[in-house]
Formats: C-alpha cells, structure tokens, sequence
C-alpha cells in the first residue's frame, strides 16, 4: 500500500473525514493542506527530502477567504504537480458531475481517480486509493449510471471543441471559417462549418448555435 499520501481540501471536516476513511489501508503518513499553494509547497518539500507524497487526493474547488492565492482551483493545482513530479497518482473528490468535464481530467490531466463529493460517496476514497495502488484507474460508482449513458456518450475532438470555444467568443461562422483556413485546418470551408454545427446540434439537442454552446458549457465540454 502507499506510504505517503497528501490531501487538499478547504474543509476541515471533509478533510478529517478522508482521513479516517483512508484508515482501514494503513497508511501511515496522511497530511491535509487546506490550499493549494499549500499542497504544492509539501510535495516540493517531500521531493527535495526524497520522500515525494506518492498520491495526492484533491478537491477542484477551494473557496477564496482572506489569503493571497497563486493557485485558486484543484486543477490548477494538479497541472503544477504533474509538472513536477509527473509520476504521482491524482485522486479528484468533488462535487464536479459533468461527463464533459470529468472526462477531461482523466484525458488532459492524467487523473487516476475521481470520486463524487456526496455524503455516501467518502467511503469511497479507500476503494479509490486501493484500485489506484493495484495500477487501475476509478470512477465513482455514483456517476457511473450517468456515464454509461447514451447522451453523454459524446466523442467530441480538437476540431470540435475549437469551433465550440470560438462560438463562445461570439465569431461568426464565416469568422471561424476565415480562422481555420488562415491556421491551415481540415474541413475549414463554411460549408464544412456548417454542417459539423447541424452535427453538433443533432448530438447535444440544441435548435440555435448559442442553445449548442450553453449546453456545451453545461455538460463541461468547454
């Protein structure tokens, strides 16, 4: 089992209650920062010790009091670790049930697990913890039925998520056609614009392109 594990979470009794719940494995070096700037501070000091934390269970919401903060976000705070020691395993527990969104922590940030921040769900930071240590990855079992789900099936690419953010941006359609030929992408006529937008409708069941990008938002995709 690992030997070292670091918690950060703005709440003191959330934070007590993961640390009991990792009790049953034994561990026995469990540290809580409260921030994240915190957080990184410890996993630069157990580096520079040669004792590096090996898991780091993080929320992705911290909430702003009367401390300067460097880093405001979980994800913000697992971006610098990885940086630094790419070789740890990252735990999420949150509130966080977008699909979109928690998918991109796992493809774009590496996660090893993701446990939902429900009342129910604390017990399951130790499944979490063990699963990761046998070299698997974990998704909790309370947003499993949301994932097998046939709306959130959604396979979006780069090409898609772009033309989405460049929608938030308020560009016309002729606009992020003149963007995607002067950056040399494929498909980057009007038409092909348009009909990857009647696409993109059809898939999230928007009727307007600022319906699309407000339930793009909502699913955690952009």
């Amino acid at each position: 089992m690992f030997q070292k594990v670091l918690i950060a979470e703005d709440h003191g009794l959330t934070g007590s209650g993961l640390r009991e719940s990792l009790a049953a494995l034994s561990i026995p070096e469990i540290t809580v920062a409260h921030y994240c700037d915190d957080a990184l501070l410890k996993i630069k000091a157990a580096l520079q010790q040669g004792r590096p934390y090996e898991v780091l269970i993080t929320d992705l919401s911290f909430k702003a009091d009367y401390k300067n903060r460097n880093l405001v976000s979980g994800e913000e705070l697992i971006a610098e670790v990885k940086k630094i020691q790419p070789d740890i395993k990252i735990v999420v527990y949150s509130v966080e049930n977008r699909i979109g969104k928690i998918k991109t922590l796992y493809d774009n940030f590496g996660i090893d697990a993701f446990v939902g921040k429900e009342r129910r769900d604390i017990n399951e930071i130790a499944k979490a913890v063990s699963q990761v240590f046998e070299g698997k990855t974990y998704f909790s079992e309370s947003l499993k039925h949301a994932l097998r789900s046939s709306e959130n099936q959604l396979e979006l690419d780069e090409y898609d998520i772009l033309l989405l953010k460049l929608l938030t941006k308020g560009l016309k359609q002729e606009e992020i056609a003149q963007y995607f030929q002067e950056k040399n992408y494929p498909a980057s006529s009007l038409r092909s614009i348009q009909d990857r937008l009647g696409k993109l409708k059809t898939i999230f069941g928007a009727k307007t392109p600022v319906h699309l990008v407000a339930q793009a938002m909502e699913r955690g995709f952009i």
